[in-house]
């Protein structure tokens, strides 16, 4: 009896042992056969754009005007207020931009010199200009062009008007407040040059030249 039961154990024991063998190699066989999966490449993520200062934009502008030479060769000290508009076109070309810009606005001029006074009027001027950006929302700029303005004499209750011609250049700052508004300082020197004014007295040569601290918003589009 104890002899079949041992038998009966070692036939048991080895049906066992065998299904688990075979399933061992059956499982090595799959997992030596399964291909190896390649890695899908992981995307580069491209940077955002660089914001541009390319396009056309228009602002409005004001500051404090400071105008004068000497009374001995003809020409008035003048200083006031202006305010007006701008606008013009940028070209980019990496860090580079260039373009043109015009401004018209009136110029709250007052001065006097002996017996005459002095009173400013429309002006404006056509430029261009050439920058650096640099970031992309900083803008160092240089600018030139010709430039006009109305200024009148006025001596012994008889004035006379002008119109000046001269010539204008500065330097500025835009700075972008968003991605289409900027806000702007710049100063510019201007010299309108001379011209005969008939007043009371007769005939006498004035003119104006000084400079401007401006301050502006922008938008552009």
């Amino acid at each position: 009896m104890k002899t079949e039961y041992f038998r009966d154990y070692f036939y048991i024991s080895a049906i066992i042992l065998g299904i688990g063998y075979s399933f061992n190699a059956n499982a090595a066989d799959v997992v030596r056969h399964v291909p190896a999966v390649e890695m899908a490449p992981v995307p580069i993520l491209s940077p955002s754009p660089v914001k541009t200062w390319e396009g056309g934009y228009v602002g409005i502008s004001g500051g404090k005007t400071f105008k004068g030479r000497n009374p001995g060769d003809g020409l008035t000290r003048l200083d006031g207020y202006f305010g007006g508009i701008f606008a013009g076109t940028n070209f980019q070309n990496g860090n580079v931009v260039y373009g043109v810009e015009g401004d018209l606005g009136y110029d709250r001029l007052k001065g006097s010199q002996g017996a005459y006074s002095f009173k400013g009027g429309v002006d404006g001027s056509a430029r261009a200009r050439l920058g650096y950006a640099l970031t992309d929302s900083v803008l160092l700029y240089g600018t030139a062009g010709g430039a006009a303005q109305r200024l009148s004499v006025a001596e012994a209750s008889k004035s006379d008007t002008n119109t000046m011609l001269g010539w204008t250049a500065g330097v500025g700052v835009d700075a972008k407040l968003t991605d289409s508004v900027f806000g702007r300082v710049e100063y510019r020197y201007t010299d309108f040059g001379s011209k005969t004014f008939s007043t009371g007295s007769g005939n006498s040569e004035f003119g104006a030249r000084g400079g401007k601290i401006k301050v502006g918003l922008g938008i552009q589009f």
